[in-house]
């Protein structure tokens, strides 16, 4: 509880005062990838959102966020049968709650590099295969027709690196690059076990 409250504190004060924080608008490429005993599935698409840049002590900052994610997946054969099913990719949609700490390493022309490491908290909004049984869309999150349902839920943790360039006076823009590995299963009641790995790299503005 003394944790949350810390970190509820650090919040306050960040948002009560605009001058030692900053917000940043980013966007850019996902990888994901899970495997399991069942299959493997690899997806691309995209992130965007925000985040928010809080300093704590010297170069070392507090980067909480929130961020859109859109995948395709592509699923592989299915180890314990020739079945396959009709339609073999998925759209995955999700939100993304990152809470990284920040250490920026100052260079020279105002460059700034840093890295970054923590946890993410991801909740599913849709995970949809366009057709199933009978050319219906099929829910991951709910069916069970085809193999087991998918959690919403999922941490993760991870870290990544990035480098930023002074535009202006007051904005920087960054370009970052980032791995994530989630530590739930993403199966709901079922004996197999499914993890999941992000991969990304993207852009972004700090206003």
């Amino acid at each position: 509880m003394k944790r949350y409250l810390l970190l509820f504190s650090i919040l306050t004060i960040a948002v009560s005062n605009p001058v030692c924080a900053q917000i940043s608008v980013g966007a850019g490429y996902l990888r994901t990838q899970a495997t399991s005993e069942l299959k493997k599935v690899s997806g691309d698409g995209f992130y965007a959102g925000l985040s928010y840049r809080v300093p704590l002590a010297g170069s070392v900052s507090l980067i909480p966020g929130l961020y859109f994610t859109r995948t395709k997946g592509q699923e592989g054969e299915f180890s314990w049968s020739s079945f396959k099913p009709e339609s073999d990719f998925y759209v995955e949609k999700a939100l993304v709650a990152p809470l990284h700490l920040q250490w920026g390493i100052d260079l020279p022309s105002d460059i700034r590099a840093f890295l970054y490491a923590g946890p993410s908290f991801q909740y599913g909004l849709q995970c949809q295969s366009p057709s199933g049984l009978n050319n219906k869309p099929r829910d991951l999150y709910s069916e069970k027709d085809l193999g087991p349902t998918h959690q919403r839920l999922n941490v993760l943790v991870g870290g990544g690196a990035g480098i930023s360039f002074p535009i202006g006076s007051t904005h920087r823009i960054y370009l970052t690059a980032g791995w994530d590995y989630g530590l739930m299963n993403l199966y709901v009641d079922s004996s197999y076990k499914s993890q999941r790995s992000l991969w990304k790299a993207g852009v972004g503005i700090e206003l």
